[in-house]
């Protein structure tokens, strides 16, 4: 792409997102050997990235769970290509909506995808609605970082792979099979239990490897004319 020749002027550039994107370099991947250390070879390349497309984009600017997406990109790839690609995932892949200040496009999200579950769990979205949980309540974060701040990273990458090659219906996909398979245990669950479910029990649940998972993800029936509608 022709942006790659401008990422080495961009980072001599100043951006007003600078003292935000700092503040949350340290919150992205803590655990991870790449991004663990305080001002680590990780943490600067995820800092460049970060600013350079804050210059290039001064609608969407910085948003905070963009940094999981710019952080999986700099675990294969060198800064300037991890750059390019990210720009390109903003601007073809919906990405960049929902990422604009307004929000409207994941508010749009969680509208399809709560119209999904009244189609397909119609018990669960009444027990939801019962308890005033609601669908943003655990759903942003599987859209805003396609469940990179979700699942260990050999199942969050498996997913970030096929929303590569085919876009942003996986994410209504996965969500949709999490919530079929997680049914039973709760609709026996008050607002607070579900949360907890939602933080601490359903991000383990593939530990042995993503394919019951993504299978499940495939039978979720998805149709795309209505979604549009």
């Amino acid at each position: 792409m022709p942006i790659k020749d401008q990422y080495s002027e961009l980072l001599k550039m100043t951006s007003p997102c600078e003292k935000l994107i700092r503040r949350d370099i340290a919150r992205t991947y803590p655990e991870h050997n790449f991004f663990k250390e305080k001002d680590s070879l990780g943490q600067e390349v995820l800092f460049n990235v970060m600013k350079a497309y804050s210059l290039v984009d001064r609608e969407v600017g910085y948003c905070q769970g963009s940094a999981f997406i710019v952080g999986l990109l700099l675990m294969q790839m060198p800064e300037e290509e991890a750059f390019c690609v990210f720009v390109k995932l903003m601007q073809d892949y919906r990405l960049r909506e929902l990422f604009k200040p307004s929000m409207a496009e994941l508010g749009l999200c969680m509208y399809q995808f709560e119209c999904m579950i009244q189609e397909h769990l119609p018990e669960l979205f009444v027990h939801f609605q019962s308890q005033s949980f609601h669908t943003s309540m655990y759903a942003s974060s599987w859209f805003l970082t396609i469940f990179l701040t979700t699942f260990p990273l050999p199942i969050a990458t498996r997913i970030f792979d096929i929303f590569m090659s085919e876009g942003l219906e996986i994410v209504f996909r996965i969500g949709l099979a999490l919530l079929q398979m997680n049914q039973a245990e709760l609709m026996q669950l008050d607002m607070e239990g579900m949360l907890q479910h939602f933080q601490k029990v359903i991000p383990h649940q593939f530990d042995g490897g993503p394919d019951k998972l993504i299978q499940a993800a495939y039978q979720v029936k998805y149709n795309s004319k209505k979604m549009k509608k």
